[in-house]
């Protein structure tokens, strides 16, 4: 098995608004501190992860499992393409036209109240469905990472045909899910929004790197703050291990069965979240059993098992502090892309994103996104109602400022840091980003 780097210790910045008496200068100084030494450590972890042997840019083999499902998916994309030119030049996937514009502007106002209900998940944002019979299990025996009952699916409610695949898919499968409601990135109309909800995008982000050359959309603020509401469930009730699926899953063939046979082969590594579906952008590092493999850097998150110490260290060093795209933080959380070949940031981030993910993958991959599913996606593809962060108004308009549901303020690590402190953080990331790179 490949060197595993262990797991830092985490250094907390206290929540809780200072006392009056504490005056401004002393909190900044003290975060300062705080953020000096955890970025130290960071910056002496990323000179360490730049020495790993490096498996290098994903290479074309059909021989492969995993690229042969891609071949497969990809030629899939090419073929709908071709059957609905005329929707795809027109951009229908972008227009809603299944939604009346009553729908539409009901959806909006949702989406704006569903913004203040985070990080807790709470009943009206859950449906629970169940087609398995008696206790959920994968496989023949108890695997290490069995999800079991734990089966979370991050659905739009904008998005009503893929809520109704899913349900398809879990009936066909016999499987019990839990529907998440997600967080609706159009709901995000000012930059005020990200502070009331104490979610912050990592600082000197800008346009993303070359492979990814964008600002930070709103659509991606969604998919970060919806899959982080999982995660904090997973802590706040104590889940071992959770199957978190994105609405455009597609299973592939005997899915229940494989993911218990995969699971058990994996029995005996340390690891802490498991791809079940993925795309690689890299070479995989090492091979570990017939169906598993330690991966290099990796896109998607349509699908992946996550082990509750994983859950508790995103909460713990506060990833909704330093957001990227969820498929690139998972990425550089393993320590990969450190030769800069896919990502020539991923150096530079690292000094903000601590290695606390050890990663394995299934290959072949047991989930792939069904075909088409990437028109409608509110990450892949650019829409009406998704923006650029930057771009967005600083402050919320008269009456329209977020009021977060106290019911929803969820564990104290993640409660909204304090002015000061935020300032004096962003000051000394600024440094270190600087710093790493000379």
């Amino acid at each position: 098995m490949a060197l595993r780097f262990p797991v830092p210790h985490v250094i907390r910045i206290p929540s809780a608004a200072p006392p009056r008496a504490l005056a401004a200068g002393a909190t900044a100084h003290r975060a300062a501190l705080a953020a000096l030494a955890a970025r130290a450590w960071c910056r002496r972890a990323g000179r360490w992860l730049a020495t790993r042997a490096t498996p290098g840019i994903r290479t074309f083999n059909l021989e492969d499992p995993t690229t042969a499902l891609h071949q497969k998916y990809h030629d899939g994309t090419l073929q709908y393409t071709m059957d609905n030119m005329e929707w795809v030049e027109q951009r229908g996937f972008s227009k809603d036209d299944h939604l009346s514009e009553q729908q539409k502007i009901d959806l909006r106002h949702e989406a704006r109240r569903r913004l203040c209900r985070w990080p807790r998940l709470l009943p009206e944002d859950l449906q629970r469905v169940e087609h398995a019979k008696g206790p959920q299990r994968f496989g023949p025996g108890a695997a290490w990472g069995d999800p079991e009952e734990h089966v979370f699916v991050v659905s739009l409610a904008r998005r009503p045909e893929k809520r109704r695949r899913v349900w398809r898919q879990l009936e066909e499968h016999q499987m019990n899910a839990t529907v998440v409601n997600a967080m609706d990135g159009d709901g995000v109309l000012y930059q005020d929004d990200l502070d009331a909800m104490g979610v912050r995008i990592l600082p000197g982000y800008n346009s993303g790197f070359s492979n990814h050359n964008m600002p930070y959309t709103t659509g991606e603020v969604g998919c970060f703050m919806s899959h982080y509401a999982v995660w904090h469930r997973m802590v706040e009730h104590n889940i071992p291990a959770a199957l978190i699926l994105e609405d455009d899953f597609d299973f592939q063939a005997n899915f229940k069965a494989r993911l218990g046979e995969y699971l058990s082969e994996a029995q005996g590594f340390d690891w802490n979240l498991m791809y079940v579906g993925r795309s690689p952008m890299e070479n995989d590092i090492s091979m570990v059993s017939e169906h598993v493999v330690e991966p290099g850097y990796t896109l998607w998150t349509v699908g992946y098992i996550l082990r509750l110490d994983a859950a508790r260290a995103l909460l713990e060093t506060q990833a909704h502090q330093h957001m990227i795209p969820l498929d690139d933080f998972f990425s550089i959380s393993m320590g990969c892309g450190m030769d800069g070949q896919y990502n020539e940031r991923s150096l530079e981030w690292s000094s903000y994103i601590q290695p606390i993910l050890r990663g394995l993958a299934f290959n072949p991959p047991l989930v792939m996104p069904y075909v088409g599913s990437m028109f409608k996606s509110d990450t892949a593809m650019l829409r009406p109602g998704t923006r650029y962060v930057q771009d967005l108004p600083k402050n919320a308009a008269e009456g329209e400022a977020l009021e977060l549901d106290l019911r929803c303020q969820g564990l104290e690590d993640v409660r909204p840091m304090p002015k000061a402190w935020r300032e004096a953080l962003d000051m000394i990331e600024a440094i270190m980003a600087r710093a790493i790179l000379h």
